[in-house]
């Protein structure tokens, strides 16, 4: 079925998308003896069926996830080799700032000088917190000449 959905290359009609549609219902409508399977299934019809078979009608959408899963791939080996993150909340800080990188790595451009305000104000906080740890470990006070 995935590989007649494909052959439409993105210039599928609505009747095409309905067939397949159909198809699908007709293949997974049957008993399950696990709840989960039968769970997945119902929510899975539940869906509409344009978002499902988007890729049919759509030629700039493409019909698997491979570019997402391979987006993906760098943050789940960070995760492997660190052993994860160690908080709920580090591990949300972690999903945005991986986020916005990817994003401005997808538009070109730098997620210090074209991201939000925040990234930068933050950055030059480090910046000079830790400028400030140096001098105080060094002996020096601010406003010091050297």
């Amino acid at each position: 079925m995935y590989g007649e959905a494909k052959a439409f290359e993105g210039h599928g009609t609505v009747e095409d998308l309905e067939k397949l549609h159909h198809r699908l219902i007709f293949l997974i409508d049957s008993d399950y003896d696990h709840r989960d399977c039968r769970s997945f299934v119902d929510n899975l019809l539940k869906r509409k069926k344009e978002w499902l078979f988007k890729f049919v009608t759509d030629p700039d959408v493409e019909p698997t996830n491979n570019r997402a899963e391979r987006a993906l791939r760098p943050s789940v080996m960070y995760r492997k080799r660190n052993g994860g993150i160690r908080s709920e909340s580090g591990d949300r800080v972690y999903e945005r700032i991986y986020s916005l990188h990817y994003t401005s790595k997808l538009k070109k451009s730098c997620i210090l000088s074209d991201g939000p305000p925040e990234i930068k104000e933050w950055m030059d906080r480090n910046r000079r917190k830790k400028m400030e740890e140096r001098l105080n470990r060094s002996g020096k006070t601010k406003g010091q000449a050297s």
